[in-house]
């Protein structure tokens, strides 16, 4: 839980960066649908697209930054439920074989 609470206070502001440049590339293309004959006019095609490339290649390099710690959150995350299931599954063989319990399906439930 600890580790999970300190990743996502990690990840809002990241999180804050990459909707904000998502936010001015989608102002971007908004401007240019609002404005489709003026930008067809004056061939402005390769330039507006060059700037909204631009707007999206800094959410992406600003969305990779958040990888590191999705790695941490997940991993051990994962480690926390398979170390559950493994501790289960030897707790539950102990019992089986010192007769506690009767099926070998119980150790599951």
């Amino acid at each position: 839980m600890t580790v999970t609470g300190a990743c996502i206070t990690l990840d809002i502001p990241m999180e804050a960066k990459v909707m904000s440049w998502y936010s001015q590339a989608g102002t971007i293309a908004e401007e240019v649908f609002s404005t489709i004959t003026t930008v067809h006019a004056f061939w402005l095609q390769p330039t507006m697209v060059q700037r909204y490339d631009k707007m999206l290649a800094e959410a992406q390099r600003e969305g990779l930054k958040k990888s590191i710690n999705y790695g941490v959150m997940f991993s051990s995350l994962f480690f926390c439920i398979y170390s559950g299931y493994a501790l289960a599954f030897w707790q539950g063989i102990r019992m089986y074989v010192s007769g506690e319990i009767a099926q070998s399906g119980q150790i599951v439930t």
